[in-house]
């Protein structure tokens, strides 16, 4: 006579007994396909460059005085708002031969950063995406 192992089942395998069998549910493969049933999607990470491409338009729409002058002007303005146009035409800021200038560029990034970060945190808190 032969005898063939491995095939009886107990509850240590998860068999009942009663023809059902137990499913562990803490494990990481359960939350996904209950989460996959309940039709609960999983969101996609922010996206920092999409959110920054999308930040640049917008501030390109913008004056170094309509953003708030955040450092201050002398007396026009000129030389902030150059270092602004020309970070925004150029795609970088530079040194300029005034402080102004440069401040008119950095002014421009800080205001993007601004935005993405803003946006970031809409993202985290449930809004959609901007971008």
């Amino acid at each position: 006579m032969i005898m063939i192992g491995g095939c009886a089942s107990s509850a240590e395998d998860g068999y009942e007994g009663d023809g059902s069998t137990e499913v562990d549910s803490s494990s990481d493969v359960g939350e996904e396909a209950e989460a996959e049933y309940s039709g609960e999607e999983e969101r996609a990470d922010f996206d920092e460059d999409a959110a920054r491409d999308t930040a640049e338009e917008e501030i390109a729409g913008e004056s170094y005085q309509s953003i708030g002058t955040p450092y201050g002007c002398t007396q026009d303005c000129s030389g902030h708002e150059a270092g602004f146009a020309w970070r925004r035409d150029n795609g970088y800021a530079t040194p300029g031969n005034s402080n102004s200038f440069s401040e008119g560029g950095q002014a421009f990034d800080e205001a993007v950063d601004d935005r993405v970060d803003e946006m970031r945190s809409d993202y985290e808190n449930g809004a959609e995406s901007e971008y």
